[in-house]
C-alpha cells in the first residue's frame, strides 16, 4: 500500500511538470526537480511512518471495542431470557396433581399434551416427569398466542397462569390485538390472539 502511494505521489509531482514544460529541460533542472520530487516523497513517507503507530492503536481501540459489543449483545441475549422467565407464572403443586392434569387446566394450557413444556421449564426440580411433589412450585412458561375458549374475557386471559398472572394487565393483550377486537369487552371463542411479552 505505501508502495503504490509513493509511486502515485511521484506521478502526481513528475506529469504535471513533464506536461506543462513546453521547452525542453536541461539534465540539471530535470535533476533539481526529481531532487525536490524525492524530497517530498520523503517527506510524505515520514508522515505515514508517524501516523502508522496512531493507526494500529486505532485498530486495537476498534478490535476492544467490537469484543465488548459482542460481550453486550450477549448479555443483553442472556438478560431477556432471564426476564421472559421472570415473567412465567407458578402453579404449586397439591396431592394428585400430574404434569399432563396440570397442563391441561384451563389456568394453564387447557391442553394436557403440553405437559413437556412445564417439564423443560422445571428440569432443575423434575428429574422424572412422573413424580412431582406437593409444595414444589412449577415454572409455568407463558404463551405467545392465545385461542379464545367459551367464557373467556380479556382480564380472565390475562390471569391465566401461562400468560401474566395478572388480570390488570388485560389492556395489554387488547392493544396487540386491536385489529382483531372491535370492543373489549367482546371477543369470540376460537378468535387468536398475540400475546406480548415486552
Amino acid at each position: 500500500m505505501k508502495k503504490i502511494l509513493s509511486i502515485a505521489l511521484v506521478l502526481c509531482f513528475v506529469v504535471p511538470v513533464l506536461a506543462s514544460a513546453q521547452e525542453k529541460m536541461t539534465e540539471e533542472e530535470a535533476q533539481a526537480e526529481l531532487a525536490n520530487v524525492m524530497a517530498e516523497l520523503d517527506k510524505v513517507n515520514a508522515d505515514i511512518a508517524a501516523l502508522e503507530p496512531e493507526v494500529a492503536e486505532m485498530r486495537t481501540s476498534v478490535s476492544k471495542m467490537e469484543m465488548m459489543y459482542t460481550g453486550l449483545t450477549e448479555q443483553a441475549t442472556e438478560l431477556r431470557e432471564t426476564w421472559k422467565h421472570c415473567q412465567w407464572g407458578r402453579y404449586t403443586v397439591v396431592d394428585g396433581d400430574w404434569l399432563s392434569k396440570i397442563a391441561s387446566m384451563r389456568t394453564v394450557y387447557r391442553d394436557g399434551s403440553k405437559w413437556p413444556w412445564i417439564h423443560e421449564a422445571n428440569t432443575d426440580k423434575i428429574s422424572d416427569p412422573n413424580l412431582i411433589y406437593p409444595g414444589w412450585v412449577l415454572l409455568i412458561p407463558t404463551l405467545d398466542q392465545y385461542t379464545v375458549g367459551s367464557g373467556d374475557c380479556l382480564w380472565l386471559i390475562a390471569s391465566y397462569l401461562s400468560i401474566y398472572s395478572d388480570a390488570k394487565r388485560w389492556p395489554e393483550i387488547y392493544e396487540a390485538n386491536k385489529d382483531k377486537i372491535k370492543d373489549p369487552d367482546f371477543i369470540y371463542p376460537n378468535q387468536e390472539f398475540v400475546i406480548p411479552h415486552d
